[in-house]
């Protein structure tokens, strides 16, 4: 008889879930490659899995997933130091936490994920073109309320209603992981994982450097809440590059193993292993 581990995916829209769970179905599922975890058996309709992994393979934008379209996949997998277990992963649509953020509410299946979750994988996108590289103190004074800007400095506040949708991305983020440990009433193993690290491992820092540079507010509230969350720090580039770019997504479709695309990075050491963070949920690395 097989254990059962519940973990959860979060994370804003288009932070990289789908895209990490259709390349790790495509490393599982194709068996050839040394993981830390591997597919036991197969069992139940792997359509969504076949699809997503066809995208993926083809260098295609992975569909996000939507309200519609929610997703539970059960994985039967095991690790040489833990024997066998089902794997349960709900592929819910980033838009989910977004309402839960801007509306206060979410669903009562939400709510059970939430509630019977024994690790959870928070993902972030690096988003190097939106500004990330702004500091948290001028993030918050271009969206709070009266905020000022540079050419308003002294003619008063910025127009316009404020909304929670304003908030700076790494705010959001660390509602996300308050909104988990209130409903969860229960210490938290959570895998932070920095999706398309492509777009910033040129900067030359593993990722626990870069969450703690770029964002700090998140960085503090993981390190100030230890006793109630032990986290990791994993890049992921789950796609190997820019695919919107005609010569990357070529080069990367050139490959003779479209395993070599993956890139994982943990400190200072980078693989292939797409399974490691969540490994590490399970206990591996204590």
């Amino acid at each position: 008889m097989s254990n059962t581990e519940n973990l959860l995916f979060i994370g804003l829209p288009g932070s990289g879930k789908t895209t990490f769970l259709a390349a790790l179905w495509h490393v599982l599922s194709d068996r050839s490659s040394a993981t830390t975890l591997k597919l036991r058996r197969l069992s139940g309709d792997r359509s969504y899995l076949n699809q997503i992994t066809k995208e993926w393979r083809e260098c295609a934008q992975v569909p996000r997933t939507n309200l519609q379209t929610e997703q539970v996949v059960v994985l039967h997998l095991e690790r040489g130091d833990f024997g066998a277990f089902d794997l349960s992963i709900p592929d819910l649509a980033g838009e989910a936490f977004k309402q839960q953020l801007t509306d206060r509410r979410i669903s009562r299946s939400h709510d059970a994920f939430v509630q019977g979750a024994t690790g959870v994988v928070l993902f972030l996108h690096p988003d190097v073109q939106k500004g990330t590289q702004l500091t948290t103190a001028l993030q918050l004074e271009a969206t709070l309320p009266g905020g000022l800007t540079d050419e308003a400095n002294s003619a008063g506040p910025v127009p316009g209603t404020w909304s929670p949708e304003m908030l700076p991305h790494q705010v959001r983020l660390v509602e996300l992981l308050q909104f988990l440990l209130e409903r969860t009433q229960k210490a938290l193993r959570v895998a932070v994982v920095v999706s398309a690290w492509d777009l910033v491992e040129s900067l030359g820092m593993p990722p626990n450097v870069f969450l703690a540079r770029e964002l700090p507010l998140l960085q503090q509230f993981l390190e100030a809440n230890d006793d109630l969350i032990e986290h990791a720090v994993f890049g992921v580039s789950a796609q190997g590059g820019d695919i919107t770019d005609t010569s990357q997504k070529q080069s990367l479709l050139d490959l003779d193993d479209a395993l070599k695309r993956i890139k994982v990075r943990q400190d200072q050491n980078t693989g292939h292993d797409i399974t490691k963070p969540l490994a590490w949920l399970l206990g591996a690395g204590r």
